[in-house]
């Protein structure tokens, strides 16, 4: 297992705590919104276990404000971590998948790409975007013996909410969210199975096709919740 992500001391302590499970583990601190980074990140992969099986794509930035309130920069930092990051870094790893004959690629989007809340149109808009490059990419690869697979997380307890860009505080409606543990099994089931869009929880998948039969029904709900918090 390769991890990654922009802060030196969190990826230690992540190795520290999966010591204990079979198989080896790499830490590579790095940014991925560079693309330099990101042709490291393979070859030092590649350089270590002779191949890479699966791409996870979960780095992503939030943001929570009304689009007239959003600077440029700030819309500039989400498209450039959510999508052009992972752009780069699956360029990077097709290219590798192709050489060896196989591989999977796990974009994680969200489930507000899929019904999108106030207050939150950018980062929507930055994950609808994942949505369609991911679809494009599985029909592109299909030939190359690449699978690409889109999960759908609902509200995760995480810290992301409180890392967001824009208004800060804690995740939408004040709810609590998924345990991580359990995002994380879906992923691997992914993998595992093949899957081609997943939803983390049942009410996810319910709430979106409700959303799909009944749009203007559940605009009133979602704008009646939101003025109670």
């Amino acid at each position: 297992m390769v991890i990654t992500g922009r802060r030196a001391d969190r990826l230690q302590a992540l190795a520290a705590e999966l010591a204990d499970f079979p198989g080896e583990r790499l830490a590579l601190p790095g940014d991925i919104r560079s693309k330099a980074f990101a042709q490291t990140l393979m070859r030092e992969t590649v350089a270590r276990f002779g191949r890479l099986d699966a791409l996870v794509n979960n780095a992503g930035l939030g943001h929570h404000s009304s689009l007239a309130e959003t600077p440029m920069a700030d819309m500039r930092a989400i498209f450039d971590t959510n999508v052009l990051g992972l752009m780069a870094l699956t360029q990077t790893a097709v290219a590798q998948m192709k050489q060896q004959g196989r591989g999977h690629i796990i974009n994680i989007s969200s489930i507000i790409s899929q019904r999108p809340l106030p207050h939150n149109g950018v980062y929507c808009a930055s994950k609808t975007a994942v949505n369609f490059l991911s679809r494009s990419l599985r029909i592109e690869l299909r030939q190359d013996n690449i699978h690409v697979t889109l999960v759908y997380p609902g509200l995760t307890a995480t810290e992301f909410a409180q890392a967001r860009l824009g208004q800060k505080g804690g995740n939408r409606f004040g709810l609590r969210g998924i345990p991580p543990e359990r995002v994380a099994r879906k992923i691997v089931g992914a993998i595992r199975h093949g899957r081609t869009e997943v939803y983390v929880t049942y009410y996810d998948w319910l709430f979106t096709h409700l959303n799909r039969l009944f749009p203007r029904t559940i605009d009133r709900v979602i704008s009646r919740n939101i003025q109670r918090i």
